[in-house]
């Protein structure tokens, strides 16, 4: 079924009017038909709806389940890199279920964004973020936090904190520090050409895991799609444990 996100509160029967962009893509590019099924998704709620004329929607009833859960929250802290690149990783993590992305600059960032266009950049990721979470069927949108610094990342740390980093040891995995359950994870991916000297190490000593992903080099945006795959898989593997445990 065909998914839209809406900002404003919902109830049944109301007549709901699309943006100029959403009913485009809905009903051009999508080529939705009259009276056709989506799902609207509104907040936390989720609704049932279908199309009138174009640019119209009819509420029909709210759902009983939101879809989609999250097992857990998982934050991916990702170093600037340049644009497409970038672009293309968002889209990625956002079907990947990433709850959080963090963009940051370090010494090594190729990109840097000018404060006077960063709300139009930010507008354009977010933009982006929607689309995917629209495409694979999420009930919840991606939070994109403001650019920051590599020394204010420990702000975003969860239970369960990893710094993929090249250097490391090859026995210091991935798998090491998502083994064991847990309910929220933060991931800080580098950018082009790696960390500087001493930046891998004072997020060791801020208390993320220095973590090899392999014997090969990735790039930035393949990294992240990376960890955010590892954590899927754990999720669901100590999601499947658990159930077969309790019977």
């Amino acid at each position: 079924m065909k998914q839209i996100f809406y900002p404003l509160p919902l109830n049944a029967g109301d007549l709901v009017e699309l943006d100029e962009a959403t009913a485009h893509h809905l009903f051009d590019v999508l080529r939705t038909e009259s009276k056709e099924d989506v799902r609207l998704i509104s907040g936390q709620e989720v609704y049932l709806a279908h199309t009138e004329q174009k640019p119209y929607l009819r509420i029909e009833k709210k759902l009983e389940s939101a879809g989609q859960s999250q097992a857990a929250e998982l934050t991916l802290c990702a170093a600037l890199i340049k644009a497409d690149k970038f672009e293309w990783m968002l889209q990625k993590a956002a079907e990947l279920g990433v709850s959080r992305i963090v963009p940051f600059t370090c010494a090594r960032s190729i990109v840097q964004i000018d404060p006077k266009k960063e709300a139009k950049k930010q507008a354009r990721w977010n933009a982006i973020l929607e689309q995917a979470c629209r495409q694979s069927n999420r009930t919840s949108l991606v939070h994109l936090e403001p650019v920051c610094s590599i020394n204010q990342l420990e702000a975003y740390k969860g239970e369960v904190n990893v710094c993929a980093y090249e250097k490391e040891d090859e026995h210091h995995v991935l798998y090491d520090v998502l083994k064991n359950p847990f309910s929220s994870a933060c991931f800080v991916i580098g950018p082009e050409g790696g960390f500087a000297p001493g930046e891998a190490e004072r997020l060791e000593e801020k208390g993320f895991a220095l973590c090899s992903l392999g014997t090969g080099i990735l790039r930035a945006e393949t990294a992240a799609c990376f960890v955010l795959s590892a954590a899927q898989y754990q999720l669901q593997a100590n999601a499947a444990k658990d159930g077969s445990s309790a019977l």
